[in-house]
């Protein structure tokens, strides 16, 4: 019984978590921001702009949506996870329930990904399929491109939604520290000669997608990494940082406020 037990927690903690980050005037900011590919696309049509096709479809997307609306997503929803509790003081009613912090900080990773996953994907699919609707081409005709962005935007979500959750645990201003990290750090590393754009998420974003998509402008981006190497870099790093969380936030101790 212990299994359907912590299965029973594991359901209640997420659906709780994924209500609250979509049932917020958060989501309000969010879900607009997660919209940009969809408005971009269609007011590049209606303007019948004759360069929009796949590879401008491309260059604003890497830019504008992994670089700045995925980062900003993530990182105003994995921070709220823990500290949000923390500071409004409810935590301490949500550990008096039998769960443990290691498991609660689980739950509460695994909700916000099915939240984000629900805003940020559908509108790159759509984004993709207007694109290709203008150009008079079938859904399929760029397949590499959907699949690759579609790669691109689940391990992202993953992979800064565990390190801005991280951050929050560790710190008590998280949001301006990933601002610094997700909107300079991660915006300049590339410029860094040598073995330094390793140490970001963007790197191996950009490495899935130079490896999947067949023509773009990432097919002169200088990686030796393969996109199942890349993406098994992200996903052990979003374990790593999830476990460490935990961690630090199982040596943390509560106290209700008066």
């Amino acid at each position: 019984m212990d299994w359907t037990e912590s299965f029973r927690k594991a359901w209640v903690v997420t659906g709780l978590t994924f209500r609250y980050l979509l049932g917020t005037r958060r989501v309000i900011a969010t879900a607009l921001l997660a919209l940009f590919p969809i408005i971009l696309t269609v007011s590049l049509a209606a303007a019948r702009v004759e360069r929009f096709n796949i590879l401008l479809f491309q260059d604003v997307m890497i830019p504008v949506f992994l670089q700045v609306v995925l980062i900003f997503v993530a990182l105003v929803n994995a921070t709220a996870l823990i500290r949000e509790e923390i500071d409004d003081n409810t935590l301490p009613f949500l550990l008096t329930r039998p769960i443990s912090k290691p498991a609660l900080v689980a739950y509460k990773y695994a909700g916000y990904l099915v939240a984000i996953l629900v805003l940020v994907l559908p509108p790159v699919v759509v984004a993709y399929g207007v694109t290709e609707a203008y150009g008079g081409l079938g859904f399929t005709a760029d397949a590499d491109v959907l699949w690759g962005f579609l790669a691109v935007t689940i391990l992202g979500t993953a992979a800064y939604g565990a390190l801005f959750l991280f951050i929050s645990v560790l710190v008590r201003r998280p949001l301006a520290v990933g601002l610094l990290i997700g909107f300079v750090w991660e915006s300049v590393v590339d410029s860094i000669p040598g073995d330094v754009p390793k140490l970001s998420v963007i790197h191996y974003l950009k490495t899935i997608l130079k490896d999947v998509v067949a023509i773009g402008p990432l097919g002169g981006y200088p990686t030796d990494l393969s996109a199942g190497a890349a993406a098994g870099v992200l996903i052990a790093f979003s374990i790593a940082m999830v476990i460490l969380s935990a961690f630090v936030f199982q040596q943390m101790e509560f106290r209700q406020k008066a």
